[in-house]
Parts: C-alpha cells; sequence; structure tokens
C-alpha cells in the first residue's frame, strides 16, 4: 500500500495524493487543503461513529476483522462536502462470492439539511472501470466527494474517474449517497472485476453502511446508479439484492453503458462496435482485468488457457497501473506494432470452464426484480451498444419494466453528462413511487 495509493496522480501534473502521508506531499492547488480532517475536529464522521485513520492506513483493515454482519462499518472518516452536506470515508464488512468476509472502502455524502419524517432515500453509486490496484479506489483522492471528474477532462489532475455524476443535484432533492470503491481498490486483495456476486455484495452493503451513520437518516429506500463495471454490477443488482440485503426498498436501477454481456462476448458472438484509434488496445487492457479478476474468485481456472507469454507478463502490470496508463501501455508495447494478437489465446480454443463462468456473469438470464433503465451512446468504443442491445433484449424477454435509451453520438466518456436529465428524472420518479416505464418491444 505505501507510495501505491499516491501513484494515482497523472504525470507531470502538481498534484500528489498524500493523505496525510508522511510519504508524499499535498501540492493539488485544486484539491481539498484539509483532505483527511474536513469540517469536524480530528476527522470525526458522525457521533457514535469510530474515527479511521489517517493516510494510506485508512485503507488497511483491523486483522481479524471486527465481528459483525456484512454492512457493518468499521470506521470512517470526515472528509470536505459539497456545500451544504457533510461527507466521509467509510471502511465497512462486505463479502466475496465465496461467502468470505473482507473489508471495503468508500465515501458517503449527505444534507447538512433536517431530514423528514420518512428520513432520507439513498442513491447508491457503482463506478467504472478504474482498474485494478489498490491505489485505483476513487475514494483515495483528497476530495472524492465532488460531482463527476472524468480523466478525459482538463479538469482532473487524476489518473482515473472520480466523484459521483450529478453528486451536488441528488443531494440537493435530499438523497444520501454513497459510493463503493469495490472490494481490493484501496482494500487489500486482488480486485474481483467484473465478477458480479462480489460487486454487487459491495455495492448492497455500501447502503446498510450509510444507514449505520445515523446523521445521515437513511431510510430503507434506494436506487442503484451505475457505469461500464458498475452498470453490469447494478444489472445483477437488480436481479438479486432481494437475497443478500431483503430490508432494502430497491426501488430502480440506472445503468450507464453497462458491462452486462460478459458471456456472448468473450465467445465473439457479438457484431463489431465503434472502433477508434486505441480502442483495441484499451478493450484489451480491459479484457486482460477481467480475467485478473476471475483468476482470483476462481481458483479451477488457470491464466495460460487465455494468456499467451506476452499476456502473461500483461497480466503483471495490470496489478500496477491504473486502466488508462496500463491502456497506454500495451498500446505502445504492442498495439502500435500491431501484436494485440500476441497477448491473448483465442477465443475459440478457450476452455469451457472459462465460459461457463463468463455465462454466470452474464446479466439479464433471469427476472429482474427492480425496474432497470439502461443507457447507451451509439459512438461508445468500451462498452459495445451491440451488447448492450443483447442485454436489453435478454433483460426485457420477462415482462418486466425496462426502460432503453440510445444517444446518438454519445460516448463512453460522455454518457454520464448526456443521460444526467434523464436518470435524475428517472430516480427522482421511482423515489416518488410513481409506475416505472418500460419501452420493450
Amino acid at each position: 500500500m505505501r507510495q501505491r495509493l499516491s501513484a494515482i496522480t497523472a504525470a507531470g501534473v502538481a498534484a500528489v495524493i498524500a493523505l496525510g502521508c508522511a510519504t508524499a506531499t499535498a501540492t493539488a492547488t485544486t484539491a481539498s487543503t484539509n483532505p483527511d480532517g474536513g469540517k469536524a475536529a480530528k476527522g470525526l464522521c458522525a457521533p457514535g461513529v469510530p474515527i479511521g485513520p489517517e493516510g494510506e492506513k485508512f485503507y488497511d483493515p483491523p486483522s481479524p476483522l471486527p465481528k459483525g454482519n456484512h454492512g457493518d462499518l468499521i470506521w470512517a472518516r470526515r472528509v470536505d462536502a459539497p456545500k451544504g452536506a457533510s461527507a466521509c470515508r467509510i471502511l465497512y464488512r462486505s463479502t466475496l462470492q465465496t461467502g468470505k468476509p473482507v473489508a471495503v472502502s468508500g465515501i458517503v455524502a449527505w444534507p447538512d439539511a433536517p431530514a423528514s419524517r420518512a428520513g432520507r432515500n439513498v442513491v447508491a453509486w457503482a463506478h467504472g472501470t478504474v482498474g485494478g490496484p489498490r491505489q485505483c479506489a476513487p475514494s483515495a483522492v483528497p476530495n472524492p466527494a465532488t460531482d463527476l471528474v472524468g480523466y478525459y477532462t482538463y479538469d482532473s489532475p487524476w489518473g482515473i474517474d472520480v466523484g459521483v455524476p450529478a453528486l451536488t443535484q441528488f443531494l440537493r432533492s435530499g438523497d444520501v449517497v454513497v459510493g463503493t470503491d469495490y472490494q481490493g481498490l484501496g482494500t487489500p486483495g486482488v480486485h474481483q472485476y467484473t465478477v458480479a456476486v462480489t460487486e454487487t455484495n459491495n455495492v448492497l452493503d455500501s447502503v446498510r453502511a450509510a444507514r449505520q451513520i445515523t446523521a445521515t437518516h437513511a431510510n430503507r429506500k434506494a436506487a442503484v446508479l451505475g457505469w461500464s463495471q458498475g452498470g453490469g454490477a447494478a444489472a445483477f443488482i437488480a436481479q438479486n439484492y432481494r437475497a443478500y440485503t431483503p430490508e432494502t426498498q430497491m426501488v430502480g436501477i440506472a445503468a450507464l453503458a453497462p458491462a452486462a454481456n460478459l458471456g456472448p462476448d468473450f465467445r465473439g458472438l457479438v457484431l463489431p462496435g465503434p472502433t477508434d484509434a486505441t480502442s483495441a488496445s484499451h478493450n484489451a487492457a480491459l479484457r486482460t482485468n477481467v480475467y485478473r479478476g476471475f483468476l482470483a474468485a476462481y481458483p479451477e481456472l488457470n491464466a495460460t488457457d487465455v494468456l499467451k507469454p506476452a499476456g502473461l507478463q500483461a497480466l503483471g502490470g495490470d496489478a500496477v497501473a491504473c486502466i488508462e496508463h496500463f491502456a497506454d501501455v500495451i498500446q505502445n508495447n504492442v498495439g502500435n506494432v500491431g501484436q494485440l494478437d500476441t497477448l491473448f489465446q483465442p477465443l475459440t480454443v478457450v476452455p469451457e470452464v472459462w465460459h461457463q463462468r463468463f455465462r454466470e456473469n452474464t446479466a439479464g438470464l433471469v427476472a429482474s426484480v427492480a425496474p432497470i433503465l439502461v443507457m447507451q451512446g451509439t459512438a461508445d468504443t468500451v462498452i459495445n451498444p451491440n451488447s448492450t442491445d443483447e442485454y436489453v433484449k435478454r433483460a426485457c424477454s420477462f415482462d418486466k419494466p425496462v426502460e432503453y435509451t440510445k444517444y446518438q453520438g454519445a460516448t463512453h466518456q460522455t454518457i454520464p453528462n448526456v443521460a444526467e436529465p434523464e436518470y435524475l428524472a428517472w430516480i427522482a420518479d421511482r423515489f416518488a413511487g410513481r409506475p416505472a416505464p418500460s419501452n420493450c418491444a
């Protein structure tokens, strides 16, 4: 963990993610001047909540983990928040797909204004792909409780996407907002990327953790907003939340460009989608990240079944660099010379045991128990729009409410912004108890 969290910064940008550590110096002019203290003395998040350590030690959980239930808070620490709100980093108990307890980090933010007698609804943010190493945790930056700051913007000093889309709007509406980092990002362990049960457990437990901070006045109503990796997790939450957190009243799932079609994608059965000059290398980085996550989750799988020697070398790099850095390395090392095929075994020779696991992590094969909104850009070079079409077709086959909107010309990076009016209104309608729309054919 030492010096790895601070590696999130983009090269050449005067911002070091110190989090109060003696090993780094906070020089970012755009970040919070007091990232660990926030507005409360000595980092107190809320009355009755244990105060977590400063700096990188915040992400190192007690060993063994404190006894308790999944979703229980371990500790928290105040961070700066938008005007009129409070926010904390949190560390909480969750579980892997095997049921093994793990610690997971994240953030929670809530309005300072008095809550209604009914309490506050909870919006759970499930972030998109940031990579595999611990330092890629979105909560680890000095000011994580902010509106989304995309990596591909001139506003970002970080090497990952940071923040929550429409955070300030949700807070103004009186909602509590909680965002998980997922297991293995921030906290120890190999991140089980796109392993659906692990991801959904982490998201659902973040909602439980937010309720344990009494100052939030969080009630049992919740909605999930997910993007890319998190959109795929959201799609699974629509199917299985009742079994894991039956007390949660899940009013709806909003998925932006969801990674929900792994089975067909990894059999090469989906029509090609949009491409650009670097998308092949970027998708190779994503593919490697999937393999690493599955190897961590399923011990019967073998890396040599899916990766050639050069790919095994890249697999090691996936444990070092956040996703955009990793994609740039692949582009430089093999993409520029047309040698991406040196990384992977052909999909046609991948053993069936891998394909069985991909199918298990494909959404839409069972009925949803919560309304779904899917938003997809037609110019997306990361999540193939044809893959999203296939997921929606499966989800619609169960005669449950699914609303699907395609945004002409929207990319993977722009969809959270261009679709914002739709998901804000849709989530507000679900909290208000209005019937969910559906445009399934």
